[in-house]
């Protein structure tokens, strides 16, 4: 091996900075599309989104996303009542865009707080981030496990 290739070295000090790096800007990237998730929600009103309901549109089908945006939309202005109204879901799943929002500055502080535990935070975060996801997407996610059950079965 010549000296000019690069050594990788378990638990040194360059990679951690490279990976602590990696998870801060990351997290930024994650922080402003949930920040532009609230900003859209706070720009548009409920029945004025520019970005229609497409699945409705073609197939009639009223899946469980229909009235997101307008749900996001009222729950920023505090009418909650109304954004239940649009979606049943729309409080549950905002609430994951919201909590995601503190939870990356929250977590990145932390990183640079204690590097030297940076893996396993990085690893909490990870998990509460997907047991969250998963709790607050739930009806989503069933609805679209059995679109794809139904399209296996007419295969």
């Amino acid at each position: 091996m010549s000296n000019n290739q690069r050594h990788y070295v378990p638990n040194s000090k360059l990679n951690s900075d490279i990976s602590t790096r990696a998870y801060h800007y990351v997290n930024l990237l994650i922080g402003i599309a949930f920040a532009g998730v609230i900003l859209y929600s706070l720009i548009y009103k409920a029945n004025s989104h520019p970005i229609p309901a497409l699945l409705t549109e073609a197939t009639g089908e009223i899946p469980p996303s229909k009235g997101l945006s307008a749900s996001f939309s009222e729950i920023v202005r505090g009418n909650l009542d109304l954004a239940n109204a649009y979606n049943p879901f729309g409080i549950r799943i905002f609430a994951f865009f919201a909590l995601q929002l503190l939870l990356r500055a929250f977590f990145s502080i932390v990183v640079m707080l204690k590097r030297n535990g940076a893996v396993s935070i990085i690893l909490t975060d990870s998990i509460v981030s997907t047991l969250l996801f998963a709790y607050c997407f739930w009806p989503l996610i069933v609805y679209t496990l059995r679109q794809i059950a139904q399209l296996i079965q007419h295969l």
